[in-house]
């Protein structure tokens, strides 16, 4: 039974932008399509998690930037590289997320849009995996790594329903 969702940030929820000179919460963001609503679709259902490989944003930043984007109040673990000193595909980022989320590995699906970093780390502890492709790290063939694949963040509320 899936009882959680994480996310990856950076071109999956967000258009993708990179805080090696300002921290995320400085930067002007903006959500892709859907992520809002599915967030908000999805957040009474399950715990949702954010998994993301952050330069110099802390946990208190990357929620105060997801508070100015109107989706702070969805996270119930947010999980950053910054903090934990170790970044993804390293499964020791995912386990932390799960171990705040109270969830087991199996329980769990990983959304992000990164074969490697995002897909090949959540598989590596047992999670379910929904590879997000239209971003620039998108190569074709790279379904065969994930388990799931979607072009829209609108198809993941489906993809979900097919699990549980």
């Amino acid at each position: 039974m899936i009882k959680a969702i994480l996310f990856d940030l950076g071109d999956t929820l967000i258009y993708e932008r990179v805080d090696d000179i300002t921290s995320l919460d400085k930067m002007t963001l903006h959500l892709r399509p859907h992520a809002a609503e599915i967030l908000e679709r999805l957040s009474p259902l399950f715990k949702i998690g954010l998994v993301s490989d952050t330069n110099l944003s802390p946990e208190s930043s990357v929620r105060f930037a997801l508070r100015k984007l109107g989706v702070e109040e969805f996270f119930s673990a947010v999980v950053t590289s910054t903090d934990l000193g170790i970044t993804k595909p390293n499964p020791n980022i995912f386990l932390e997320a799960l171990r705040r989320l109270d969830v087991r590995a199996q329980e769990a699906v990983m959304v992000g849009n990164d074969p490697v970093r995002d897909i090949s780390g959540a598989m590596q502890v047992g999670m379910i995996t929904v590879l997000f492709r239209p971003t620039k790290y998108y190569r074709p063939g790279s379904e065969k790594y994930a388990n799931y694949f979607v072009d829209s963040l609108s198809e993941i509320p489906h993809v979900v329903q097919n699990l549980v």
